[in-house]
């Protein structure tokens, strides 16, 4: 990652920082899977989410991503057998999600845009029936875009717990707005993520004031 990219990505932070940071804020942790092209990845990330109601919230999201991908493969000696190939990637998805609640549970749709950056790349080489070698491989020399940008959409439930901790699942589709191919074929990132986890309160505001008066 250069210089440059690394000045951007903390000026959206810092300006995000303060929309996400006032009252009424969770941070949570969560992990699940990642599902495309016929093979599946992990998907496990840090949130910061800003309830504005009951009814909305926005949420910023520093996720790793191991997407399987045919990239990795593409251009390595054709009298192998390549399996699995995955691309890695730290991902910032920002979205905001309108709730309808149900007394201690909320089911909601969500959406917006993420912003990727490919970490690694690998492949599985097939030795023989029984072995494999896993192969790290280099982005430029396998015509890999580092970078990637996309939306997404999807739906989760969030269930209330004591303390105002709440408990999440949520399910997104990934869809890639860059062609990350550099070579003759067009790929676009194509995928399902799912994801579940746990936000606790930080402390302040209207909620962590309501949780001080009920103790």
């Amino acid at each position: 990652m250069t210089p440059n990219n690394v000045k951007i990505i903390l000026a959206v932070l810092l300006f995000l920082l303060p929309i996400l940071l006032p009252a009424q804020v969770r941070i949570g942790l969560g992990g699940g899977g990642y599902f495309g092209l016929k093979d599946q990845g992990i998907n496990a990330g840090l949130q910061v989410q800003k309830d504005y109601s009951e009814f909305s919230s926005l949420r910023l999201q520093i996720a790793l991503t191991d997407k399987p991908s045919n990239l990795p493969q593409q251009n390595l000696n054709p009298d192998f057998d390549y399996l699995s190939g995955h691309v890695s990637y730290l991902i910032l998805p920002l979205e905001y999600q309108y709730f309808i609640p149900f007394k201690k549970l909320r089911a909601g749709a969500f959406g917006g845009p993420y912003f990727a950056y490919g970490l690694k790349a690998a492949v599985l080489k097939k030795l023989d029936d029984f072995n494999f070698e896993k192969m790290n491989l280099d982005f430029r020399d396998q015509g890999i875009r580092r970078f990637d940008i996309g939306v997404h959409f999807g739906g989760g439930l969030e269930l209330a717990l004591p303390r105002f901790k709440r408990m999440f699942v949520r399910v997104n589709y990934a869809l890639g707005l860059v062609d990350i191919d550099l070579g003759d074929a067009s790929t676009y990132q194509e995928g399902v993520g799912i994801l579940m986890g746990l936000m606790v309160p930080i402390n302040g505001g209207k909620e962590a004031g309501a949780d001080k008066e009920e103790r």
